[in-house]
């Protein structure tokens, strides 16, 4: 048997911390490189790589047992969502507890990643001018990083920030007393428009969407955890069934969680969606107290910017000084050429939502439309990939993997346990491959011993 492949880890976030240790308990020789100076990815304040979205008063919005590692839990007393202090620090521990900062250089920006000509794997070019081959990458930078902007015509007198630059009401701009427009639905609008709104900080928070959300408080609930085995009825039916099964049964259970909620046209905004799956809910406590009562106005999506004032999609106008975009983000790989990888550049398609269809010494891990947290889900991915590296894994027919393959942004929101299920169902399926295409390399008359 061959040795197995160098493989290098770009990034040190949640999603590259699980690759590494998952590579290294494996047997499997790594490098991990991370721009920044620390590990924890986003959830580091201020991080030194420039990428996080950090803002002081971030917390968690999935409970601790949801956003734990398989084998790595949080410490008793933690809080149910931690904030960004406590995550950057658990996913230290979790560094230390496994010996992984050896294998991490910090600092260390990756700028391009190519092919090498007639060996496969890969050349990366740092940000230092050195240079590394690799047999094996594993991409694990996220794509909540690089700011998605509105398209905005033309100009404000006042400043227009994204929320990615945003860290409280005073910084990267003063707020206080002042008139602030916060652009955006999503989970990321909705705090920063509930912070904005507290006393002593902005006069007047204004809220402005195109399109509805469906919104859930935060909740300490048995729920699954992505490796987590299904039972019952879910573990046999077929992957159409069950997913028709949880489409049918998930919104009833949402709306009874949020019963007690203000419905989101009563306060101003737009409906939530018919499908319940086109977009990723928002977890906020406050957002439609704070509409209700009037601390916060909704208003429609923006046409364009006039000086002092901002125009809606209705045709009004409203004095604004200060726009904040929290539009989100997009994929961004800017260390891979354009057009090496395919599509449109705004999603990727993915073998199982985690190797290159054409590349199968590439994965990219972590970038995913999931109702759960990101890393545990990726930790199932690097169970997937490990053994694919070893050749414990033998992959499909070229069109077996093809018909796998979707692109991982432009599907609907699914469940993170079902992901697991049906990727250890092919991961049994191609072990069995890998066995049988031993036994005949093996077997008499093949002229090997």
């Amino acid at each position: 048997m061959s040795p197995p492949p160098f493989t290098v880890v770009i990034g040190a976030g949640p999603s590259g911390l699980v690759a590494c240790k998952t590579l290294g308990e494996s047997g499997i020789p790594y490098q991990c490189f991370e721009a920044g100076s620390r590990v924890g990815g986003q959830w580091v304040l201020g991080n030194s790589s420039g990428t996080s979205s950090a803002y002081r008063s971030l917390r968690a919005n999935t409970h601790t047992g949801m956003c734990r590692f398989q084998d790595f839990g949080w410490p008793e007393g933690s809080p149910a969502f931690p904030g960004h202090e406590e995550m950057a620090a658990w996913f230290g521990s979790y560094a230390d507890h496994f010996g992984l900062r050896p294998h991490i250089r910090f600092d260390a920006r990756v700028v391009r990643a190519e092919r090498r000509e007639g060996q496969g794997g890969w050349r990366l070019a740092l940000a230092s001018g050195e240079r590394v081959d690799c047999d094996a990458l594993v991409v694990a930078v996220g794509n909540l990083w690089s700011p998605r902007w509105p398209e905005l015509s033309g100009a404000l007198d006042g400043p227009v920030i994204h929320a990615r630059d945003y860290m409280d009401p005073k910084d990267p701009v003063d707020c206080t007393g002042k008139r602030v427009c916060v652009v955006g639905l999503g989970n990321t609008a909705c705090e920063l428009a509930v912070e904005l709104s507290q006393p002593g900080a902005a006069r007047e928070v204004l809220l402005s969407c195109r399109s509805g959300q469906r919104f859930l408080p935060r909740l300490v609930a048995p729920v699954p955890h992505p490796s987590d085995p299904l039972t019952g009825p879910l573990r046999w039916l077929p992957g159409p069934a069950r997913r028709a099964l949880f489409r049918a049964v998930f919104p009833r259970m949402i709306d009874k969680l949020n019963a007690s909620l203000p419905r989101p046209e009563d306060v101003g905004l737009p409906p939530p969606p018919k499908d319940p799956f086109e977009k990723r809910f928002v977890v906020n406590d406050h957002v439609l107290d704070r509409l209700r009562d009037g601390q916060i106005r909704a208003k429609p999506g923006l046409r364009r910017l006039c000086g002092s004032k901002v125009e809606f999609a209705d045709g009004s106008r409203e004095e604004v000084d200060v726009l904040v975009a929290a539009t989100g983000y997009r994929l961004s790989l800017p260390f891979f050429a354009e057009g090496l990888l395919g599509g449109d550049g705004e999603d990727l398609d993915l073998y199982r939502g985690v190797m290159h269809p054409r590349f199968h010494d590439l994965f990219v891990i972590g970038v995913t439309k999931a109702i759960c947290s990101i890393w545990p889900r990726s930790e199932q991915q690097m169970r997937f990939v490990a053994p694919l590296l070893r050749g414990d894994y033998r992959l499909p027919s070229q069109r077996a993997i093809d018909r796998a393959t979707w692109p991982v942004l432009g599907v609907p929101y699914g469940n993170c346990q079902f992901y697991t299920h049906d990727l250890r169902r092919e991961l049994a399926r191609g072990r069995r491959r890998a066995a049988w295409r031993s036994r005949a390399r093996t077997a008499p008359g093949n002229g090997r011993p």
